[in-house]
């Protein structure tokens, strides 16, 4: 990569800041009684883009998710991190790949609500729930939520282990900040895993229910937090994502990006 893409990699891992900050601050606010929603990416978009300013906004935040699109699939094919082909290897890869697409699809609903006003919404629509009540449709779903529980048994692995920090330039970080760095990758990363995981399970159980996979993301994982473990864990948790977004800010400058000599993550 040139300087050039380099940078706007980087775009990308702040934008990726700002929504998981966003979503942390306002589900907080619910959370402990101080306004606000739980919220998911979707209504979070919505609701921006009622506001002034909210659409440039908006189509601003998707040019820099299009940056870690970029990335994510450019790691993928490059291998410049030195994965290689072996089965793990091949498996990390088109996990990059799979996070800079769903990172990408909400780049594309971004600039959809901006353009569109509340979007058009086609999970909710009538012929693809109609679709979603097939046999084959519902081994799709289940396919995706096992593969989503796989996910966030690597969230809890790289939370664990501490892996993160050879993603990034950790000797360049000055030594007094080192351990709050990780704290906030191990926090964060946990807290993708506990998210990540409801949401499996809430996505399987469409399967066999109302097949309605739009009630089967973050702000439902909210919800059910909220009613299964109450208010205070659900502060918790978005508390979580707070963290977590500031280690990605931290990743904005000190993550190895394009670099052939780091082969290990």
């Amino acid at each position: 990569m040139s300087s050039k893409r380099n940078i706007y990699a980087r775009s990308g891992l702040f934008a990726k800041a700002i929504l998981f900050l966003a979503i942390g601050i306002v589900t907080a606010m619910e959370a402990f009684g101080l306004g606000g929603f739980k919220a998911g990416s979707f209504t979070l978009m919505n609701v921006l883009a009622k506001h002034e300013f909210g659409k440039a906004i908006l189509i601003l935040w998707a040019a820099g998710l299009l940056g870690y699109l970029f990335w994510r699939v450019y790691e993928t094919f490059a291998d410049n991190e030195g994965y290689g082909t072996s089965i793990i290897g091949i498996g990390q890869r088109i996990g990059f790949c799979f996070g800079g697409l769903v990172y990408g699809f909400l780049a594309f609903k971004a600039i959809q609500v901006a353009f569109f006003s509340d979007g058009i919404d086609w999970i909710t629509n009538s012929k693809f729930q109609d679709l979603l009540h097939t046999r084959l449709a519902q081994i799709a779903v289940v396919g995706v939520g096992l593969g989503m529980l796989g996910a966030t048994l690597n969230e809890f692995y790289i939370s664990i282990s501490g892996i993160f920090k050879k993603t990034i330039e950790y000797d360049k970080i000055p030594v007094e900040y080192q351990k709050w760095v990780v704290a906030c990758g191990r926090i964060g990363y946990a807290v993708r895993g506990v998210t990540v995981g409801i949401a499996a399970l809430l996505l399987m159980d469409t399967a066999y229910t109302n097949q309605d996979i739009s009630s089967a993301n973050k702000e439902a994982a909210f919800s059910f937090m909220q009613y299964a473990f109450g208010s205070f864990i659900l502060g918790m948790i978005a508390i979580g994502f707070i963290i977590y977004s500031f280690y990605v800010f931290i990743e904005v400058r000190y993550r190895r990006i394009d670099m052939a000599q780091n082969k290990t993550r």
